[in-house]
């Protein structure tokens, strides 16, 4: 049986100066409650969709997206922020560590629907207050 093509979806920055495309769906997804996320969002948490890096690509705009290394996260290790330089809309993440191959990306810069739910919710002590009824998604992924 021939597999099916992955799915491509779109996003952008606010001003679409940078558009990007992603294909398949992430490996995971998270809700980040902490400091740096939220003071990187303006907003109460950030929702973070993990794709592997090959999966992710800026179709649009490259030269307008700039890097921040954030180098006081909570876990300690740096963590690459990059936003577009026209809006300042917030667009990837890149774990440092280990060279990893993940991309994350700003879920609320995708165009297109998405049925995914967060798989956790990352430090959920600097949640703020009145922040509550986060649906998870609990249920075990299978193992190939």
């Amino acid at each position: 049986m021939a597999s099916q093509p992955s799915k491509s979806r779109h996003g952008s920055c606010l001003c679409k100066a940078v558009k990007y495309e992603v294909t398949g769906d992430p490996v995971t997804l998270r809700v980040c409650h902490c400091v740096n996320c939220r003071k990187a969002t303006g907003s109460a948490f950030m929702t973070n969709a993990f794709f592997m890096e090959k999966n992710v690509r800026v179709v649009q705009g490259a030269d307008k997206v700039k890097c921040y290394r954030d180098n006081e996260t909570k876990d300690g290790f740096p963590l690459d922020r990059f936003f577009c330089t026209e809006c300042g809309s917030n667009l990837f993440l890149r774990p440092t560590r280990k060279k990893s191959q993940i991309k994350i990306v700003a879920l609320g810069t995708l165009n297109d629907e998405v049925n995914w739910f967060p798989r956790m919710e990352m430090f959920p002590e600097q949640k703020r207050a009145f922040v509550h009824g986060i649906e998870v998604d609990r249920t075990p992924k299978a193992k190939l």
